[in-house]
């Protein structure tokens, strides 16, 4: 058989010449490539964006409480329903602003509304003169600011919430032997100029010559962690003092979260029991296994559509309602499985 051979010269030529279609065939791909993918990018529509004629600023207590994290969301909702569009004054930012400092941003952006809840300090009624000065109604919530040119207020009444809570502490009063008395402590704010001390005076006044004693124990709010310290700290004094409490009442979500906790901790479930505030998980959950006899929780969504009502009727007409009113929601073991977020009903 007759050898072929091929010199290394041509083997070469032969493998650089194949080398160079491929790059040559890869190169038309890329661009055929490229030039589909810059048709297909011109064909893609510019991002659809929904403009609000107004813009509104809500303006928390705290705003890292869940009460406000709730009416917020629910005044989103209501407001983009209803043609314009609300923020939370301050949030997201990398520095945190005091609340004078969150009303005078919402003032220079000339926001069309804000939706504040209420203090009766002399700052923030300096503040609301302002807004009000420069055409920005204001709708104070939660708490009034009483002295203040405010133009409307959401009532939320809590004189009769007060008197609620006296209701539920007689009930369980009439629980025990006749001879004894409930012993009941009051967990209060520090910061006595919101709604708390409102509620406080009114179950004070409801209860007043009852077989009740009432005591009252200032806590520590600014964060989850120091509101719970502050009432373990309580409860180890009492257990010492072999005075622990048969009801501990509190007057907002973030004490009775943590009283919820402390109970559990010290083995005081089912001798301890607590009146609650708000409607979160864990609150909800504590009822189911007794440690809350009753929480309170506002009608967020009631809320939210006075405030948006009440600012949209002084930017049509400049002449709103002085007053508007929401409820309370009273929640127990009767009705509680109402109130878990639609996901938990789900996996139940």
């Amino acid at each position: 058989m007759k050898k072929i051979r091929v010199s290394k010269n041509r083997l070469a030529v032969t493998i650089l010449a194949g080398i160079v279609l491929v790059l040559f065939f890869a190169t038309v791909a890329g661009l055929v490539f490229y030039r589909d993918m810059i048709r297909r990018i011109g064909e893609v529509q510019e991002e659809v964006y929904t403009e609000y004629p107004r813009l509104y600023a809500y303006i928390a207590e705290d705003p890292d409480s869940q009460l406000s994290k709730r009416i917020y969301k629910e005044i989103t909702e209501y407001a983009q329903q209803n043609g314009c569009y609300v923020e939370m004054t301050g949030q997201n930012l990398t520095k945190n602003y005091s609340k004078a400092d969150r009303i005078n941003i919402a003032i220079s952006s000339k926001v069309d509304g804000i939706i504040l809840e209420g203090d009766n300090s002399a700052e923030t009624s300096a503040l609301c003169k302002k807004a009000i000065e420069n055409n920005i109604p204001v709708v104070t919530v939660l708490s009034d600011c009483e002295e203040s040119s405010r133009t409307s207020f959401v009532n939320l009444n809590n004189v009769d919430l007060g008197k609620e809570y006296g209701r539920q502490l007689a009930k369980l009063r009439g629980e025990k032997p006749t001879a004894s008395t409930l012993n009941a402590v009051i967990l209060l704010d520090t910061d006595t100029r919101n709604s708390d001390d409102t509620i406080y005076r009114s179950i004070m006044a409801f209860m007043a010559g009852g077989t009740v004693s009432l005591s009252s124990y200032t806590v520590d709010t600014s964060t989850p962690f120091a509101t719970q310290e502050k009432i373990m700290k309580k409860l180890d004094e009492l257990d010492k003092q072999n005075n622990i409490p048969d009801v501990i009442v509190c007057l907002n979500d973030r004490t009775t979260e943590s009283t919820i906790q402390c109970i559990v901790e010290k083995n005081l479930v089912g001798k301890t029991k607590i009146l609650g505030y708000y409607d979160s998980e864990t609150i909800l959950k504590a009822i189911e296994k007794g440690s809350v006899s009753v929480t309170f929780t506002v009608e967020a969504d009631t809320i939210a559509k006075q405030c948006i009502n009440l600012l949209n009727e002084y930017n049509d007409t400049g002449l709103p309602s002085n007053y508007a009113t929401a409820g309370y929601i009273k929640i127990d073991r009767t009705n509680v499985a109402k109130y878990y977020p639609e996901e938990d009903k789900n996996e139940g």
